[in-house]
């Protein structure tokens, strides 16, 4: 699929960084596009930077959370349009910190965005896509978080990002069974300079994440740091419509990081403890 005006597109976490980047995208090739965020500012931002662009974006308040908003924004798109040609699971936030310290509340909203967010998506739209006689793809949005060991402090967000890549592999295996012209890809970002490092910013004060020692805080800061200086949502934008123009699954914008995949593969296969932190920049930096 390469001619996409007037073709129709949905983005969740269109609010800020990824989403609101690939919305942007989607809207300079002229597609109709559904930009979904609970973040309201990020939203109504979106819009102001794209309302000379040849395609229309409509700002959808949505809590991916909530499955029956989920299925009620599927069926206004199906309404209106008829066909849904690009579904971007996007919408995703992070919680950081010892795995034993988080409250239990702090995993399940991870799981709930993160995960949930992605089942709600593919249960609302995926059957509607599979009747409507046009190609269409389902992009979720994971992390190379998703295929690497635990890094010490985010294993509430990449357990969510490991979900996030077994779910789309079994979706691509489901739709290639299917006759509809409709698959499945994989986003696997590296260090991107979004907000996710701050999503705090979407709950409630009373919730906010506190990070108990100074290792954490350190670990958050110099992560944090790497992500502010890494690709722009712009190019992770502009590398993930080339893979979906090239009918590729798996899209990494950062190919580079595909080197930490190995030690991790081979202490499976040697049923060794898996790679440390800094046992995988350091066979990075080999590499490179």
């Amino acid at each position: 699929m390469n001619n996409w005006k007037d073709k129709v597109a949905v983005v969740t976490g269109a609010g800020s960084g990824i989403g609101a980047a690939l919305a942007t995208h989607c809207a300079q090739r002229g597609m109709q596009v559904f930009a979904c965020d609970i973040d309201a500012q990020g939203l109504n931002q979106l819009q102001d930077n794209t309302n000379a662009l040849e395609g229309k974006v409509e700002v959808y308040s949505l809590d991916v959370r909530d499955e029956n908003a989920v299925e009620q924004l599927a069926q206004k798109v199906f309404d209106q349009h008829g066909q849904v040609n690009l579904l971007f699971n996007n919408a995703g936030v992070l919680v950081d910190g010892k795995s034993w310290e988080r409250s239990v509340k702090d995993w399940r909203w991870n799981f709930d965005v993160n995960v949930m967010g992605v089942i709600h998506g593919i249960h609302s739209f995926v059957p509607k896509m599979l009747e409507q006689q046009q190609a269409g793809k389902v992009i979720n949005t994971a992390s190379i978080g998703g295929l690497l060991a635990g890094g010490n402090f985010l294993a509430p967000y990449q357990a969510t990002k490991h979900a996030v890549v077994a779910i789309s592999e079994s979706l691509n295996a489901e739709l290639a069974m299917e006759a509809a012209p409709i698959s499945a890809a994989c986003l696997c970002p590296g260090d991107t300079a979004t907000g996710i490092w701050e999503s705090d910013r979407l709950r409630p004060e009373a919730e906010h994440n506190h990070l108990a020692s100074e290792a954490e805080q350190q670990m958050h800061d110099f992560v944090a740091d790497m992500c502010a200086n890494g690709f722009t949502p712009d190019q992770v934008a502009e590398t993930t419509f080339k893979a979906i123009e090239e009918e590729r699954f798996w899209i990494f914008p950062q190919p580079e990081f595909k080197a930490l995949f190995q030690p991790r593969v081979e202490a499976i296969l040697n049923e060794t403890a898996p790679p440390l932190p800094h046992e995988l920049m350091a066979s990075l930096a080999d590499q490179q």
